[in-house]
């Protein structure tokens, strides 16, 4: 075996030129895998922001001021002004009465207990719609003259996997002044 010969035929031009170009190829398919990309995005409504996963695109839904949907759930968010919540006949003087209300008034599976959490109160309920089970978190904000319900489902066996990341959407929701 001649390794002089090999060593010629591996450092060709044409050898150096695939090996550079195989480099490169191998560089960018790398650089595109672990690429910093932002995996969620934030969408505002009215006066409030909340940032949800990519996954979840823009849709519509009668009664939600704004609604996304994903392949597997949903998160929507219901902003009630807090006089048309009295003019209803609701006695609400909290954000604890008004997420017990809401679910009094929806009568909402299992009689769920409100719990708080820093800056809103949540609850978690369980219902079958069309044969299929369905697990919901629902958080409750109180800014200034409105609350806020936020809605997040997905299918029951999966709600382990999402609750984090629902939690997390939750922890995200700041309140802005409108632009006049």
């Amino acid at each position: 075996m001649n390794t002089k010969n090999n060593y010629k035929k591996m450092n060709s031009p044409k050898n150096y030129l695939k090996n550079i170009t195989l480099f490169i190829l191998v560089t960018i398919l790398l650089l595109s895998l672990t690429a910093c990309g932002s995996t969620t995005h934030t969408i505002k409504s009215e006066d409030m922001e909340i940032t949800l996963s990519k996954e979840y695109k823009k849709s519509t839904l009668a009664n939600a001021t704004w609604y996304y949907s994903s392949p597997d759930g949903l998160a929507m968010g219901i902003r009630s002004l807090k006089d048309d919540v009295e003019k209803s006949g609701l006695e609400v003087d909290s954000v604890a009465d008004y997420a017990a209300a809401y679910i009094k008034a929806n009568n909402i599976p299992g009689s769920p207990s409100v719990k708080t959490k820093d800056g809103y109160v949540y609850f978690k309920y369980n219902h079958k719609v069309s044969g299929t089970e369905y697990s919901y978190l629902t958080c409750v904000y109180d800014n200034n003259d409105e609350y806020w319900l936020v809605n997040f489902a997905c299918y029951k066996e999966l709600y382990s996997e999402y609750e984090k990341e629902f939690f997390a959407s939750a922890d995200s929701v700041t309140f802005v002044e409108e632009e006049k």
